[in-house]
């Protein structure tokens, strides 16, 4: 059944990236302690930070004090960063909610 149909279950899954991937990269932009590597496929992206903070800590505390979940970068040997998974949902507000709770907890660094 899938296989039948696996051109528009593919076109949708592509939608998906493309749109969250549109804001995530709207939202990094907007972020000035924030860098990234625009993804050229896939779902993730490493998102870099400035702050003087190691990445299990960072995302230890943020995970405590604003309830977004990221993986730190520090799991994939890149410090100062998370993996951000961006296609989990077609509602690019509940993306926006998280990256909004990571902004919360970043202004907490400053």
């Amino acid at each position: 059944m899938i296989l039948s149909n696996a051109s528009v279950i593919l076109e949708r899954s592509r939608r998906i990236v493309r749109q969250n991937l549109a804001v995530l990269e709207k939202w990094v932009e907007s972020e000035p302690h924030l860098s990234f590597v625009k993804p050229e496929a896939g779902s993730t992206a490493l998102v870099y930070y400035d702050y003087d903070i190691d990445s299990r800590t960072f995302c230890t505390d943020m995970i405590k004090k604003s309830g977004a979940l990221v993986t730190p970068g520090d799991c994939f040997e890149e410090p100062k960063s998370m993996r951000i998974g961006y296609a989990y949902s077609d509602n690019t507000d509940d993306l926006q909610k998280g990256l909004d709770a990571i902004s919360a907890y970043m202004r907490t660094l400053e």
